[in-house]
């Protein structure tokens, strides 16, 4: 079976009901017995209109009507599911409802419940502000609601009040702290109140005890869980009791879950008026301090009562009457409007049976079915007008208040346009019921008559107040209840203006006067009692002017013993200066080893020796050879060879010579002399032009030394001592003296004294009347009877015991504080120079000493200085030495770079002399080999040989 849902607006149970009512009576014999009897007065109707008319279709329409009701309208049964808006949570089930009842119920409702819902959701505000899940305008009762709350704790918000008048009102008439301007357009009043209280000025606590305004900010602010945001449900319970019925619903139990739904909601709505980002802790906050400063400032005014005054006058009241009227309104809107919905949908389903028996009747069939589904509908034109009228008041309130801050000169303003919004919407909302039936039958004349309504309240109070204007009778908040007055003659004349007197807690009166004076009575406050307890203070100055002149002459004998012991701990600092000159002889040996800075130049002297050696040339020659060849950075190594011969008439001479140079390349010739020669002669010097010196230069020296000096010295010296010394000393002497005094003292004395007092006198009888309530079941007799000896003895017992617990505990007090306080203004007694005045006078002349020691130029730090010379001079040689063995690697690899390319050089000379010897031949065709052994033989045998040949 279908489920059909029906969507209301409150009473969901009772609709529950009402449907199963419904149900349960189709479903009856009675219901059985109503569709007979409604079936047997159509058939006569409709027979009587056919024999009327003779129109067949009169029948069909009779049969069509009779089994659409009959068949589809009560015989069809589906199950219902109610929704209440007002409590999502809860869920009815009925069974067996007539399609009839369920069926247009459903549609219809669905369609208001769904416009009202997108309206919602396209207006798109905060959960606060939607009137299908808040109702009509809850955020701004919430706002509004906060701007009331004040402090839930009573003694908090009596040290609130005395703060403002002690500490605030000081801070801004006395301190100029700030203005009282600076205060009424602060958006943050708490923050500037609390700032630098004074440390003086401050108020007293229920116990009596005295709090500066420093203590008196930290106690409220600890205690107070209003201003820390510990509790928030008194709050919401203010809330709860002056918004509308259904916000039990809003909010759910009254457990944590509510208060954080109440924190939450509170938040979204000031956000979206105001425009800030404040928290509901904030928001709170800001709202009860403020409440309390208006209820701790007293604020004056005055009037000119010229006719400018009447009219200001008579529109503020026009508007007030105006204002509670839409009030009232709009309470009656918010709190009858949803019931009188739900009631009348509910009146609706309920008048089901009746309404389908009489549409069982043709004639009246369509009339009937088009009637119910009209009201019907009208009934769901409610929540789509709430809705409407929900997001057009917000939209303007927020208009209205967005970037308007709240502070005291504007919160007046702002509670007057939340009560003007909302008194306005519950004053429209009473219109939406005519409004929704113009919806549904025609707008035109509806509208009109809500015009002429709107019109007419709007003169009513506007005129009213004009005329107590024009008239002068002005009568504000008179109220008369049960008063009995006898016979009264007074013809004096008194005349009182401008005095204001109200009434405290304690029964005393306070009088603000027309010059801004306070005037407190505490006759109405204090006790007349038969014993009076009193308390005194009394200060008093005084100045005495006293002159006096006196002359005395005196002589005296003395006689004593004496005998002591001291102890003593001396520490001395001494410093000397002195010259002087010394003879010393020193002998002694020493061994180093070390590299030699001039290792370049070393190998420079023992290549040029070398050189000059092997070539057999002066040294400067050879130093200039090696400096050109090391400045043009070339070497070179090679052989010569020569050969020659050489014939003079009979004789031939031959001459062969090889020679292998330091160059690089190889020359070679033929030669004829009369001579023959062989000279062959090989040099190994490529190295020297490149290398001077091989391998890292170590020197070794041993060294015996023996000498002698002669010093001449300054020097400065300083010497620290420690001593302790423990002296005895007796002295005894006795005496015999004769003493003889003699004075003469004429003295004159003139005094002028001038004395003030001021006494301050503290009456306690009240306290003690309190006193006695509290300790005594008999107080009243105690406290009246002053006849009676023993009530007279119980009193004055418990008098006594009053001035034990309450007032000697305060006298004990002041007197501790004043003695406390004795010699502050006289000058401190001179007293004799202790230890410390000993040391300062040794660290004194340490100074002394200490600035001679600097200026002498003594050094104390020679050792460390020693040491970090001795470090950094090993670190320096470390670090030759590495560079000395890298540069010893790259010697050696040049070196024998140098000897593998000679050794080539070399061999290639020689191969190239032993070519050239081949392929030269003598000036006769014989080799050279031949020609010197020609040569050879020849100078064995003579040259006469070959000339006899």
């Amino acid at each position: 079976m279908a489920v059909d849902t029906i969507y209301t607006v409150a009473g969901g149970a009772w609709f529950q009901d009402t449907l199963n009512g419904v149900a349960a009576f189709f479903n009856s014999r009675a219901g059985d017995s109503l569709i007979a009897m409604a079936t047997a007065v159509s058939v006569v109707v409709g027979a009587a209109t056919y024999i009327r008319t003779r129109n067949i279709m009169d029948l069909v329409k009779w049969a069509g009507f009779y089994v659409l009701v009959i068949a589809v309208l009560v015989g069809d049964k589906r199950n219902v599911q109610i929704i209440d808006l007002s409590e999502p949570a809860a869920i009815y089930q009925v069974d067996n409802v007539p399609t009839g009842l369920a069926a247009p119920a459903s549609l219809i409702t669905r369609i208001g419940a769904g416009m009202a819902q997108v309206y919602d959701f396209v207006f798109a505000r905060p959960d606060a502000l939607t009137y299908s899940k808040t109702g009509m305008l809850f955020g701004a009762q919430l706002a509004a609601g906060s701007s009331d709350f004040r402090f839930s704790e009573p003694e908090i918000q009596r040290m609130f009040s005395d703060y403002v008048h002690n500490c605030v009102v000081g801070d801004i008439m006395l301190n100029n702290k700030y203005s009282i301007g600076d205060l009424m357009n602060s958006a943050d009043p708490y923050a500037l109140i609390f700032s630098k209280p004074s440390p003086l000025r401050g108020l007293y606590d229920k116990n009596r005890n005295f709090l500066t305004c420093e203590q008196a900010t930290t106690k409220i602010n600890t205690d107070s869980s209003d201003i820390s945001g510990r509790n928030m449900f008194p709050f919401l319970q203010q809330v709860l009791n002056r918004m509308h019925g259904f916000t039990n619903q809003v909010f759910g139990p009254t457990n944590g879950a509510s208060t954080a739904l109440f924190t939450e909601m509170l938040g979204d709505s000031y956000n979206y008026f105001h425009g800030n980002s404040m928290t509901s802790t904030e928001i709170i906050r800001k709202n009860v301090v403020m409440n309390g400063l208006r209820s701790g400032l007293e604020s004056f005014s005055a009037q000119n009562g010229d006719t400018a005054g009447l009219v200001n006058t008579a529109t503020q009241t026009s508007m007030a009457k105006m204002r509670l009227s839409q009030a009232t309104s709009a309470s009656i809107a918010a709190n009858t409007l949803p019931v009188m919905h739900s009631v009348l949908l509910g009146m609706t389903m309920a008048l089901f049976p009746v309404l389908i028996v009489l549409a069982v009747v043709s004639s009246l069939s369509w009339t009937i079915i088009k009637g119910y589904i009209y009201t019907i509908a009208y009934l769901q034109m409610w929540p789509i007008l709430f809705s409407i009228l929900n997001h057009a008041m917000n939209f303007y309130l927020q208009g209205k208040l967005n970037g308007t801050a709240v502070t005291l000169a504007t919160f007046d303003q702002v509670q007057n346009t939340y009560s003007d919004i909302g008194t306005t919407a519950g004053w429209l909302a009473l219109s939406i019921p005519f409004i929704a039936w113009g919806m549904v039958k025609g707008l035109g004349q509806v509208v009109s008559q809500a015009g002429n309504y709107l019109g007419q309240t709007l003169q009513s109070a506007s005129t009213q107040s004009s005329s107590q204007a024009v008239d002068g009778n002005w009568s504000y908040n008179n109220m008369t209840t049960g008063n009995v007055q006898g016979n009264k003659w007074d013809t004096n004349y008194s005349h009182r203006e401008g005095h204001m007197t109200s009434q405290l807690e304690s029964g005393a009166t306070r009088t603000l006067t027309s010059s801004g004076q306070n005037v407190f009575d505490t006759t109405g406050a204090m006790s007349k009692l038969p014993v009076s307890l009193n308390g005194a203070e009394v200060t008093s100055s005084s100045l005495t002017q006293q002159a006096r002149e006196s002359e005395q002459r005196a002589q005296t004998a003395l006689s004593g013993y004496q005998s002591g012991r001291a102890s003593s701990w001396s520490q001395l600092q001494q410093f000397a200066s002195q010259r002087g000159n010394s003879d010393s002889f020193v002998q002694g040996s020493d061994q180093s080893t070390g590299s030699n800075a001039s290792i370049g130049i070393n190998k420079m002297l023992n290549a040029t020796k070398t050189l000059a050696q092997t070539l057999g040339i002066s040294e400067t020659e050879a130093y200039n050879r090696l400096m050109d060849k090391s400045s043009r950075g070339t070497v070179s190594a090679g052989t010569k060879a020569s050969a020659g011969a050489k014939f003079f008439g009979t004789g031939v001479e031959a001459h062969t010579g090889a020679e292998l140079t330091g160059s690089t390349g190889s020359s070679h010739g033929t030669s004829e002399t009369n001579a023959q020669t062989k000279d062959v002669r090989s040099d190994r010097t490529s190295q020297l032009a490149q290398d001077f010196r091989e391998g890292l230069d170590i020197v070794k020296t041993s060294r015996v030394s023996a000498g002698g000096s002669h010093t001449d010295a300054t020097s400065s010296n300083k010497l620290e001592q420690l001593s302790a010394t423990l002296i005895d000393t007796q002295n005894s002497y006795q005496q015999y003296s004769d003493s003889l005094t003699r004075s003469h003292e004429y003295s004159e004395m003139a005094a002028y004294v001038q004395s003030n007092s001021a006494q301050i006198n503290s009456n306690f009888d009240q306290q003690f009347a309190n006193y006695v309530m509290q300790k005594s079941g008999n107080a009243e007799a105690i406290l009246s009877d002053t006849s009676s000896p023993e009530v007279a003895a119980e009193r004055q017992k418990l008098a006594h015991s009053f001035v034990q617990d309450k007032m000697l505990p305060q006298i004990e007090a002041e007197y501790h504080g004043h003695k406390a306080s004795l010699g502050s203004g006289m000058s401190n007694v001179m007293g004799a120079p202790g230890e410390e005045s000993v040391v300062n006078h040794w660290n004194s002349n340490s100074n002394t000493i200490r600035d001679h020691e600097n200026n002498a130029g003594i050094k104390e730090n020679v050792p460390q200085i020693v040491e970090q010379r001795y470090v950094n001079s090993t670190h320096e040689l470390r670090g030759s030495e590495q560079d000395i063995a890298g540069s010893k690697e790259k010697i050696g690899e040049l070196r024998d770079e140098l000897k593998s390319q000679h050794q080539k050089t070399l061999d290639e000379h020689t191969q190239g002399m032993v070519n050239e010897k081949t392929s030269q031949k003598s000036l006769a065709g014989i080799d050279n080999d031949e020609l010197t052994k020609m040569a050879q033989d020849a100078q064995e045998r003579g040259s006469t040989y070959y000339g006899k040949k």
